[in-house]
């Protein structure tokens, strides 16, 4: 089992390898509009055997069975104690494939250029959280991910201003469905597809439960306090239209005395004015221009 399992990972690793070397000029010339002669010959059999912080595949993947053992003295069934090192066999696997093509990518990319940074690249299907950082620059330290992120970073040398990839043209290739589930809702997918800004949408789920619901009245509301402290842009759009003024009521920020709706909201109020829901939708901050 053993040796099997091993073959099949150095497999894995050294096909990653050779598909970054063969992947990473040709990323780096369609960002950058030309290719730099590389510097020195990379080998991908370099790459094999080793994790990303250079230790040996075989004594990270032995902690698995280490869990295991631990799990068995727990109390813990062998059947679950097999799972259990099942699970962390799939997902230290996955991390080294990970590093395998980010240190192979790293090392091909300087070899042309030694300036070239990273560069966000979706791998679709993408939530709105990474579409709006599609294409965004990080310099020589990769991007911070949420859990399950799949998105890869890609290296670019000048980073021109066409790398500078809009989130737009990925939503433009979505179906309404689709749409809908990378921006959260329905309606903020038609407010996108009115002119809110992609970022507006997407930042207002940020932190959980700053979208909220709340009865007015004889009107169920859905809201958001995103954008409401001093500096948001909603706090000064609001304040422009004179839908709020500014509150210090405890805490660290001052915000809106006043929710910012969500386009949900919005559209509800409009009814069929499509004028009104634009006005709207742009004195509540979610159209910025």
């Amino acid at each position: 089992m053993g040796p099997a399992l091993f073959r099949l990972l150095d497999n894995a690793q050294l096909e990653t390898a050779r598909e970054t070397l063969e992947a990473t000029p040709a990323i780096m010339e369609s960002f950058d509009g030309y290719l730099q002669p590389a510097a020195y010959v990379v080998e991908p059999e370099r790459f094999v055997g080793v994790n990303g912080d250079g230790m040996d595949t075989r004594d990270t993947m032995w902690g698995a069975v280490v869990r295991g053992k631990q799990l068995i003295e727990r109390g813990a069934s062998i059947s679950v104690a097999l799972h259990g090192i099942e699970y962390m066999l799939v997902m230290r696997s996955r991390t080294m494939i990970a590093d395998t093509q980010r240190a192979v990518a790293a090392v091909s990319a300087r070899s042309r250029n030694p300036y070239a940074g990273y560069v966000r690249c979706l791998t679709p299907p993408s939530c709105g959280r990474c579409v709006v950082l599609a294409g965004k620059p990080s310099g020589g330290v990769a991007f911070q991910r949420h859990p399950n992120c799949d998105c890869t970073a890609c290296y670019a040398g000048d980073l021109p201003k066409g790398c500078y990839a809009d989130a737009n043209s990925y939503l433009d290739s979505l179906s309404d469905e689709e749409l809908a589930h990378t921006l959260g809702s329905r309606a903020n997918a038609r407010a996108w597809k009115d002119g809110a800004d992609v970022s507006q949408l997407v930042n207002a789920y940020r932190h959980k439960g700053d979208v909220r619901t709340a009865q007015v009245y004889d009107r169920r509301i859905k809201y958001t306090i995103e954008g409401t402290t001093k500096r948001g842009w909603a706090n000064w759009a609001m304040r422009n239209a004179g839908y709020a003024r500014e509150a210090k009521r405890g805490g660290r920020y001052t915000r809106l005395d006043r929710p910012r709706l969500m386009p949900e909201t919005i559209y509800q109020i409009a009814g069929d004015d499509p004028d009104k829901a634009y006005r709207m939708l742009k004195n509540y901050g979610w159209i910025l221009r």
